[in-house]
């Protein structure tokens, strides 16, 4: 049954029989992925999947359900859960329904990018993984070369007239190298993610992979102490994005975060400015609406280090008195609403990385952490982490360090950058960071 179709029809026999309210939500995706090991494909997938998920308001009460089934017999399915779910709500609980606003106009899907046949997709991968081999004399073998082309669709409908939808895509390629010297081993990685082919140079990826992996080869320690260092973009993305959840109104509202009652106030230097841009061309988080139809935003988090805002949807935005900023989304079909970022990113700076590790004379250039799970902590922003890198001497890297342990609170950090770096890195999930020069980094080494 076509989709739109399904929607209406779902939307007008569930009003028909007693809700007062409803939404159907429809997410669709396709995926493409091919793996090689050793120049040969080990693994090929080309997938397809979709559902809907279905919430109104029943005698007071919000009921749920949904289905994968995109069938006319999923119109009664779909109705008689919802009811049953209701009427298991122990508390009447309303969810309210979002019924539109303008949308700005949003081109996130490129026909290109599912134009190239699946034989040059190939192709690609194993010009990016070839590179990676030959890239450093010390690598040895790839730990993993992977390619892909992913597709979302995402429509919404209710019984307030909302009657919207957007599909996006993306291509990426991932490239792992292992680089050996002796008994030793270490893994160097690369990532690409994009909207164009022409934007893709796999011997580049490749190369990157295989240069990082031989870099860290004869790593040794260092001597515990306060440092000042340098941590590149995928070390303060990875930090960014274990404590992302302090800048949500709802764990503030829960007291799940040590930022209540800041906005307006100092909380971090002057250099950083945190952005969430739903709106940002080519993004990999981008979207024109949230999960809940709230239309997507530019927003600046933090401004020359002064708290602008927390990031709202729906219902914490009601709690708050305030309008939703476009951050309520499900992880996935059956997933409650919740806030989450769309393209999160410190904004960057002036400073090329080289500047940075020369500003810095004396200190560690830190490149990657370990541990992110377990040695976090969400709530007081404590961190203890495992890192890698390299030890910087009168402004020159000198060598390459493990076996480190950096412990701080991430509301610190913010406070003791020194200034920011040019080289804005995303990662797969839309968060980001240029490098950053900070001071007081606690290093725990020999």
């Amino acid at each position: 049954m076509d989709r739109q179709a399904l929607q209406n029809q779902i939307i007008k026999e569930a009003l028909e029989q007693g809700f007062t309210d409803c939404e159907v939500f429809y997410l669709g995706g396709e995926s493409f992925e091919v793996l090689l090991m050793e120049g040969e494909v080990s693994n090929y997938e080309n997938s397809s999947e979709g559902g809907v998920s279905f919430r109104g308001t029943y005698e007071g009460r919000t009921g749920y359900a949904f289905s994968e089934r995109l069938e006319e017999d999923t119109i009664t399915f779909l109705i008689e859960a919802a009811k049953e779910n209701a009427m298991l709500m122990a508390e009447e609980e309303r969810e309210e329904l979002f019924g539109g606003e303008d949308y700005p106009e949003f081109n996130g899907y490129y026909p290109e990018l599912e134009q190239v046949c699946v034989e040059k997709r190939i192709q690609l991968a194993k010009r990016m993984e070839e590179a990676a081999l030959n890239g450093a004399e010390s690598v040895a073998s790839l730990d993993y070369c992977v390619l892909g082309i992913g597709k979302r669709e995402v429509a919404i409908a209710n019984s307030l007239g909302l009657n919207i939808s957007y599909t996006k895509n993306f291509a990426s390629g991932y490239v792992s190298a292992i680089a050996k010297s002796g008994d030793e081993t270490k893994k160097g990685s690369a990532f690409w993610k994009g909207t164009n082919w022409a934007d893709f140079d796999p011997e580049e990826t490749g190369r990157k992979a295989a240069r990082r992996g031989a870099a860290l080869l004869g790593a040794g320690t260092v001597d515990s102490g306060t440092y000042t260092a340098v941590l590149d973009g995928k070390a303060m993305t990875a930090l960014l994005s274990s404590f992302s959840g302090v800048f949500f109104a709802e764990n503030v509202q829960k007291g799940f975060s040590l930022l209540k009652d800041k906005v307006g106030e100092k909380v971090a230097a002057d250099c950083i400015t945190l952005r969430d841009d739903a709106l940002l061309e080519g993004g990999y988080a981008s979207v024109p609406f949230d999960s809940e139809g709230v239309a997507g935003k530019n927003k600046e988090v933090i401004e020359h280090g002064r708290l602008k805002t927390f990031l709202y949807n729906l219902k914490s935005a009601k709690k708050d008195g305030v309008r939703s900023t476009g951050n309520g989304f499900k992880a996935g079909l059956t997933a409650p609403v919740k806030t989450a970022c769309t393209n999160f990113y410190i904004q960057k700076g002036e400073n090329s990385l080289d500047e940075l590790i020369s500003t810095m004379g004396n200190g560690l250039y830190v490149t990657d952490f370990m541990g992110l799970h377990a040695g976090t902590n969400a709530v007081s922003g404590d961190f203890s982490l495992s890192a890698e890198g390299f030890y910087v001497e009168n402004g020159r890297i000198v060598n390459p360090v493990e076996q480190i342990t950096i412990a701080g609170n991430f509301y610190a950090l913010l406070l003791d950058v020194l200034a920011v770096g040019d080289d804005l890195y995303y990662a797969s999930s839309g968060k980001g960071s240029p490098s950053v020069l900070a001071k007081n980094i606690a290093v725990a080494g020999k």
